[in-house]
């Protein structure tokens, strides 16, 4: 058996053949290579586009942190919110506030309780309800419904139930039984 005799031409054509391979290897995988390259590009540019957003939300937000500490709205948050180290002092304080006003006012506070109700944990205040059974008459009522409206903090009154005890005697005094929530909005931060 004769071994087969590579001529020139039998030698550049598959020389041809291979550099032609090779070729079409390099032209695929920097044809790949580019593909990704634009791709990581394309992310970073996307990634310097969220920073520079995240830095001009940091900076509108650093402004108004500084706007949470004016004067003037620690002023208001003061007058229209409760205040104190915890809720459960600001509850104890409007307890304190709702009883003296009853009292200024001829009723009998009966009882003054706290509800608990769930709570939006993101939010900057927190609502503080109170439930208050009391006696009194119609005008005693009117003066506690005043008093505490003007009062400051802001207080709500909400669901109302007046119960009349039937007279035995017409010349008994009048004494109803009332029932009321107040509630107003602690101001969780610091102020």
């Amino acid at each position: 058996m004769n071994a087969p005799v590579w001529t020139k031409k039998r030698c550049n054509r598959v020389l041809l053949g291979l550099f032609s391979s090779v070729l079409v290897l390099v032209l695929l995988v920097t044809g790949i290579w580019l593909k990704l390259i634009n791709g990581y590009i394309e992310a970073a540019e996307q990634a310097r586009h969220r920073t520079a957003l995240y830095l001009r939300a940091t900076q509108r937000e650093e402004h108004l942190q500084a706007a949470l500490v004016s004067p003037k709205l620690n002023e208001f948050i003061k007058q229209h919110y409760l205040t104190g180290e915890a809720p459960g002092v600001a509850y104890a304080g409007l307890q304190q506030q709702i009883k003296e006003v009853i009292e200024s006012a001829g009723g009998v506070a009966l009882s003054t309780q706290l509800v608990q109700e769930p709570q939006d944990q993101e939010l900057a205040t927190e609502k503080i309800i109170v439930r208050v059974r009391m006696n009194g008459d119609s005008y005693v009522l009117q003066k506690i419904v005043h008093a505490l409206e003007v009062k400051k903090p802001l207080l709500f009154f909400d669901k109302l139930t007046i119960n009349a005890p039937t007279r035995l005697k017409p010349e008994m005094e009048e004494r109803l039984d009332i029932r009321f929530d107040i509630y107003a909005y602690f101001w969780k931060e610091r102020v």
